[in-house]
């Protein structure tokens, strides 16, 4: 059963933060090759423009102005469809808008003032609005926004400064705003939409794996049930028919009992060595109390091996008196304790599992034990 919560608890875990920003960046279809493909062609549509107008034959220094403001331009368009954060993390983010703008400038201010010249101005203008209308769709509006408020500071310096007509500078900026707008207005309804469809995915999941958890648990105790049949069934029948039980019968079923108490007080501590180890140590006269104070959400025991390892190594050194073992609850500075009392003796271990290893603390003389293997009563 703990086994089975801890299952629901990974599910959980698994679909947590980090899975829902991957599954919204895919439903948004940022992870589709269509994506990459319209991306890449806007680009290339960007080259084949600059390639097909007439060459400007300006200076050098315009020139690499250009080359290095299309490469940024690039490369911000395609840093806004790249990750999988779910929006799109502020450093990215401040990037693409800051650099963009920038790069948008850059190859503008390159560019020299006609009325021949009206088309290349608003090219690296397109890109940029791209790339803001996808950092819009990563869930950043206000920075996409903000790229537009520094796209109209862009084409008002081209009017004052670099001799561009007005006729020339705001088609850029509203073809910008029309193409924002609607972005803004449809993200605005789609994306709590998105959220809601993956909350709902993710019940299904729980839904799934509780009822998972259920026929688990429950072939688990048909399983179980079977082989007591198995075991209590003779007895039963030998007991009903009036028979007398034999040493050795009474003896088995006095294990018997014991192992099923051991099940439902001690499940922490269950595993078929533990269940071997306490039984040997119950025929040599040991009395073993395994206890497991944990609550059910707490899971699975996080160092069973180191754990049930102690344990096993202690009932296999008894030879008398009483060994009782307990799991405390989570959050505890011990996560579990041994007590041993033989011949007049009581000796307790304090398990602590830190990030050096095991640790046992004698509580007897209070020496701390470096290789995890506690002492074993004589």
């Amino acid at each position: 059963m703990r086994a089975s919560v801890w299952s629901m608890r990974e599910v959980w875990r698994r679909t947590g933060d980090g899975a829902d920003a991957r599954a919204m960046v895919e439903m948004l279809g940022l992870r589709r090759a269509a994506m990459r493909i319209a991306v890449a062609g806007v680009l290339v549509a960007y080259v084949t423009v600059g390639l097909m107008l007439p060459d400007l034959e300006v200076s050098g220094l315009r020139w690499w102005v250009s080359i290095i403001g299309s490469i940024g331009l690039a490369a911000v368009l395609w840093l806004t469809v790249s990750g999988d954060r779910d929006p799109l993390g502020i450093a990215p983010t401040v990037v693409a808008v800051g650099v963009g703008a920038v790069s948008g400038a850059a190859v503008w201010w390159s560019i020299p003032a006609g009325v021949m010249n009206w088309v290349r101005p608003g090219a690296p203008m397109i890109l940029y609005a791209v790339a803001m209308c996808l950092l819009a769709v990563r869930g950043r509006v206000g920075w996409a926004w903000v790229g537009f408020g520094l796209t109209v500071v862009i084409a008002a310096v081209a009017v004052g400064a670099w001799g561009w007509r007005p006729g020339t500078s705001v088609p850029v900026v509203l073809r910008m705003f029309l193409s924002l707008l609607p972005v803004t207005l449809m993200m605005w309804f789609v994306r709590p939409l998105l959220r809601m469809l993956r909350v709902l995915d993710r019940r299904e999941i729980a839904a799934v794996a509780a009822d998972a958890a259920q026929a688990a648990t429950a072939e688990q105790r048909r399983r179980q049930l079977t082989a007591l049949g198995a075991e209590v069934g003779p007895l039963l029948t030998q007991i009903a028919e009036g028979r007398k039980l034999s040493e050795d019968d009474a003896a088995r079923a006095l294990l018997l009992e014991a192992a099923l108490r051991d099940e439902v007080r001690g499940a922490g501590w269950m595993s078929a060595q533990v269940r071997v180890a306490a039984a040997r140590a119950r025929r040599r006269g040991v009395t073993v109390r395994l206890f497991d104070d944990r609550s059910v959400a707490d899971g699975a025991v996080g160092t069973v091996g180191v754990l049930h390892a102690e344990l096993i190594a202690i009932l296999d050194g008894a030879t008398c008196g009483s060994v009782t073992a307990r799991l405390l609850p989570v959050g505890r500075e011990v996560e579990a304790t041994i007590g041993v009392v033989a011949e007049g003796r009581v000796t307790r271990w304090a398990g602590r599992i830190g990030a050096d290893g095991p640790r046992w603390e004698n509580g007897a003389d209070g020496a701390l034990v470096e290789d995890g293997a506690p002492p074993v009563p004589g």
